[in-house]
């Protein structure tokens, strides 16, 4: 499912939303359908307006699988069930439940556990501060090793989104450089997918443009080139969104045809298969 049609056929099934109600003031039914069977690609303001219908949220840090906290399997479902759907007050109470902390051995479950209760802090509270601190703690709990896992490349670009949001443009460029590097040489695992996202981001919202475009960009290459679809809507809305910001300054070419860079990788797909 490598196509912009299927994924947003898919995330429109999601919500369970007809095409008619998806298209509702946006475009007509027709032009929807084949936007979703690929015959006819959308500009930035369709898709943006098509991403927004679907409710792509910028800020929805999804996770494709879930980290351990503990030894307990039951306690680790409960954590990946309340994060998955969203009942984010739910986890942060779960997990401060004395029998949760009793569980928790290693350095490794324990970064996991700081990690869930900046992530709760964020979508509850936006305590920048709050969430700050638990992804430090995170962090530490990684010890010294110079491979970084999943967990802390993600920690450090989450850490890198909280420095954003807050304006601290060195600290922000510092996690993001940490958690991109080496990273075209790890072990893919589709989390890792987030790690460009959130870059790109962070880059879109200290103004550093060019950086979000360059970052999308091989964000969406390295989703596709891993027969991986986590976060490709996400990405593609980031992107659309990069290049009307890009047009709005007066360098509509260069929107257009960075944008353009993921339909002409797609059709280049297609040509192979």
């Amino acid at each position: 499912m490598n196509n912009l049609g299927d994924i947003l056929k898919e995330t429109r099934q999601q919500k369970q939303l007809s095409q008619l109600e998806a298209s509702e003031n946006i475009c007509s039914q027709s032009t929807l359908s084949e936007i979703e069977h690929n015959k006819y690609i959308p500009n930035t303001e369709l898709l943006l307006n098509l991403c927004q219908r679907l409710c792509v949220d910028f800020d929805d840090l999804a996770l494709s699988t879930n980290f351990k906290v503990c030894k307990d399997n039951y306690f680790n479902q409960k954590i990946h069930s309340f994060y998955n759907n969203r009942n984010y007050r739910k986890l942060q109470i779960f997990l401060n439940r004395p029998t949760v902390l009793e569980t928790i051995q290693t350095g490794k479950q324990t970064q996991s556990y700081y990690f869930y209760l900046a992530l709760c802090s964020l979508h509850l509270e936006r305590k920048y501060d709050n969430a700050k601190e638990y992804l430090k703690l995170s962090l530490a709990s990684a010890g010294h090793s110079r491979k970084q896992t999943t967990l802390t490349r993600v920690g450090n670009i989450v850490l890198a989104y909280v420095y954003a949001q807050q304006g601290l443009k060195m600290s922000a460029l510092k996690q993001i450089d940490l958690a991109l590097k080496g990273l075209e040489k790890a072990k893919y695992e589709e989390n890792l997918n987030l790690v460009f996202y959130l870059a790109s981001l962070s880059y879109f919202q200290l103004s550093e443009q060019d950086s979000a475009i360059q970052t999308i960009e091989n964000g969406i290459h390295f989703i596709l080139q891993n027969n991986s679809h986590f976060m490709l809507i996400n990405s593609l809305y980031l992107m659309a969104n990069v290049a009307e910001v890009l047009k709005r300054d007066n360098e509509p070419l260069q929107a257009v045809k960075k944008y353009d860079i993921f339909n002409n990788f797609m059709r280049e797909r297609e040509k192979v298969s």
